[in-house]
């Protein structure tokens, strides 16, 4: 049997459907994949800030578009990218064991954030991270910064930046672990929905490459991503806004973190829950907030 699967261009986009189909090979030895790769608007625009470019879906759309002109029969997304809400006739189908969820504070500079000098200035593409350190660090100066990791790590001392941050899972992946000054971790700092996993979008009634993807599935990441994706959709948010969310599954239960908050990190929500039920715990979170004027926060 061949399958093709889309993926974009970028070393880290090519790095997970690698992995994705060694996977696939592992449990179908007869298997004949073909990758297919695509530049998406996303990639196009790589100097605009997102916010800027005001569109849902900027690495995903030229995807989803193969899969429903039936081009390529799945797709390998960053998770975090994937929107709450897909075209109809698309799924998420599920992810592998998902991996470092956390952000990563990068520089050559100093050792920890608290080391970083009043009025340093900290270069991210993402509201949430930039929301997330201006709470913390009010004194900080932001500098916007989009591109693959190996643009992003190179304008880091091009142009003068006290330290960056990105996504704790792309540097190991790269094999780029020790350029990591300190990973930034939850409760104080909750990643994107779905951050560290890799996720699969198929087409709807495809149960042959169902049956195909089934074996490489993590349960327990899937439950977490699913609940996280949950969160997300009810308040509405994307890459646009500064909202976050992270369950994991901890001895017999699940904690679930949530953070929304005004770009400038000064309105805040934040909570922390724990229970069996992890979707419900992000259903229940997400209400509670909008009660708590979470859609207004956001809007700002």
């Amino acid at each position: 049997m061949k399958i093709k699967i889309g993926s974009r261009k970028s070393r880290l986009a090519l790095w997970q459907t690698h992995r994705v189909k060694e996977q696939l090979e592992e449990v179908h030895g007869d298997l004949d994949i073909e990758i297919v790769t695509m530049v998406t608007t996303g990639d196009q625009r790589a100097d605009e800030p997102l916010p800027s470019i005001g569109a849902k879906g900027l690495f995903t759309a030229e995807l989803e578009s193969a899969l429903l002109e039936d081009e390529i029969d799945l797709a390998v997304h960053s998770l975090k990218d994937l929107p709450s809400q897909l075209p109809e006739g698309l799924k998420y189908a599920g992810s592998p064991r998902r991996g470092a969820a956390t952000d990563a504070l990068v520089s050559t500079r100093w050792n920890h954030l608290d080391e970083l000098p009043h009025g340093a200035t900290v270069a991210t593409g993402s509201q949430r991270r930039r929301a997330q350190l201006l709470h913390r660090r009010p004194d900080l100066e932001m500098a916007n910064l989009r591109g693959n990791i190996g643009t992003r790590l190179n304008k880091l001392d091009a142009k003068g930046f006290d330290a960056i941050v990105m996504a704790t899972a792309a540097l190991e992946r790269l094999e780029m672990k020790q350029r990591i000054t300190m990973e930034l971790q939850p409760p104080q700092f909750v990643p994107a929905i779905g951050q560290g996993a890799i996720g699969i979008e198929t087409r709807e009634g495809r149960l042959d490459v169902d049956a195909l993807l089934a074996p490489i599935f993590d349960e327990t990441t899937v439950e977490a991503v699913t609940a996280e994706r949950c969160f997300m959709r009810l308040l509405e948010g994307g890459c646009s806004v500064a909202l976050g969310a992270y369950c994991r599954h901890i001895d017999d239960g699940w904690t679930f973190y949530g953070w929304a908050s005004s770009t400038d990190g000064q309105q805040v929500l934040f909570d922390e829950r724990k229970g069996t039920d992890p979707v419900a715990l992000g259903d229940e979170m997400a209400r509670d907030f909008i009660e708590r004027g979470a859609r207004e926060i956001l809007d700002t």
